[in-house]
């Protein structure tokens, strides 16, 4: 058994997409010749936590979570006041330590902790390949730091693509970061001895980014144990829409909403039969949109819960981000709305990643987005029982084990100095 310094600052507790995919790979590649050694970052207090990914955490993996820099000089500074007083005052002094170390990104802070325990391990128990997960782009520079401290190969993990797109309304850069990234990224690209990502769109715009041809292509993926024994949609009669996901500017259910708004104005009584499910943002958009008859938003969930809202729809809506990624993302939930089985309505456009693994597997109905009233359309048919759509196939080359099993080819190939061509 080999190890692994697995760099995660996305792992449980901590809620967000890009956990799932670090937790399955830390999951799954004990059974293919690595253990992880995890390194991960001590919660915020901002952080959005979910206790019940903890247990999804393979026993016996090792979890090492190290706080920002500036949160342990915070702590140390404001250590002599009372209880909640410290607290708060931590809390307040770390947010402006943070704010001043923004490259390449909010967690600078981590780096300088982490590498130190990083070595640590290395001196205690070793480990033959380094892992790092990006955003942020902190864990790569930590890879880097740590595999030029010690001599092992790393391999980096882009989730996203580091240089912003430009026309993403959550991107956020700082004139520092717009200046110093760039070169930050073809160092650490320049020097690992692989590189991965999750689309084949962001292996063509960050190989251009980093300045190699050599990316591998490892998606988001499902767990296949998450749907053994499936649950069967309800039956009886009414038309359920699912979705589970985040909504901020850009990315979002607004097509849908619209497009039921449209139905109830045009006054069709099919419209009865509809529900919709929605669950991974706070509660609100449905009462602006003024179709609260017909939508239930149940604000965020834990993972559990969010996969039954999956298995007993009737029909799984799929919108993808406005702007670049709107072509180039793959959205994780993709994948476990391909293992439910369940027919996809996904809101992309024609030549996007979301189309072309719809058009291989198959599954899913695709509208364009914006195109509220061929959506209304869409959503008519399916309430008036015209529409079907044949099951998926083929989708095993999606499970996490597949994926993990293609990482561990990648880590093996770096440890042992070979090409990344060379790999299978």
């Amino acid at each position: 058994m080999r190890r692994v310094l697995f760099i995660a600052y996305l792992f449980p507790p901590i809620a967000n997409s890009g956990t799932r995919r670090s937790l399955a790979f830390a999951n799954h590649l004990p059974d293919l010749g690595w253990e992880p050694l995890v390194l991960s970052c001590e919660p915020e207090p901002r952080a959005a936590l979910d206790a019940e990914l903890l247990a999804e955490v393979r026993v016996g993996t090792r979890v090492e979570r190290v706080a920002l820099q500036s949160r342990l000089h915070a702590r140390r500074w404001a250590g002599w006041l009372p209880g909640r007083l410290g607290e708060r005052a931590a809390d307040a002094l770390a947010w402006r330590l943070e704010a001043r170390a923004e490259v390449p990104d909010q967690a600078a802070s981590w780096m300088a902790p982490a590498v130190e325990r990083a070595m640590a391990w290395h001196d205690s128990a070793g480990f033959d390949a380094i892992y790092a997960s990006g955003w942020p782009w902190t864990a790569f520079l930590i890879a880097r730091e740590v595999s030029r401290r010690t001599g092992k190969p790393y391999v980096l993990d882009y989730r996203d693509q580091w240089a912003p797109s430009g026309d993403m309304a959550w991107e956020s850069v700082s004139p520092a970061q717009a200046r110093e990234n760039p070169a930050l990224e073809r160092l650490a690209a320049r020097d690992a001895a692989a590189v991965i990502t999750v689309t084949q769109a962001l292996v063509d715009s960050i190989g251009r980014d980093c300045g190699r041809d050599d990316l591998h292509l490892i998606t988001n993926g499902f767990e296949s144990k998450d749907f053994a024994g499936d649950v069967a949609p309800v039956g009886d009669g009414l038309l359920r829409i699912s979705y589970t996901g985040v909504w901020r500017p850009g990315y979002g259910l607004q097509d849908l909403y619209a497009a039921v708004a449209l139905l109830k104005m045009q006054g069709y009584a099919e419209l009865e039969r509809l529900r919709v499910r929605a669950a991974g943002f706070a509660p609100g958009p449905a009462a602006e949109a003024g179709v609260t008859d017909w939508v239930t938003e149940f604000g965020p969930v834990p993972h559990g819960q969010a996969l039954t809202l999956m298995k007993q729809a009737d029909l799984l809506y799929l919108p993808v981000p406005t702007g670049y990624y709107a072509t180039a993302s793959l959205p994780g939930k993709l994948f476990e709305y391909l293992a439910c089985g369940r027919p996809i309505l996904a809101v992309v456009p024609e030549r996007s990643e979301v189309a072309r693994v719809l058009d291989e597997v198959g599954g899913g109905v695709r509208c364009e987005p914006g195109d509220v009233q061929g959506l209304a359309r869409m959503l008519l048919g399916w309430l008036r029982g015209e529409a079907s759509v044949a099951p998926p196939s083929g989708i095993e080359r999606y499970s996490r084990a597949a994926t993990a099993k293609h990482l561990a080819q990648v880590l093996t190939a770096a440890a042992d100095g070979q090409a990344p061509e060379s790999l299978p």
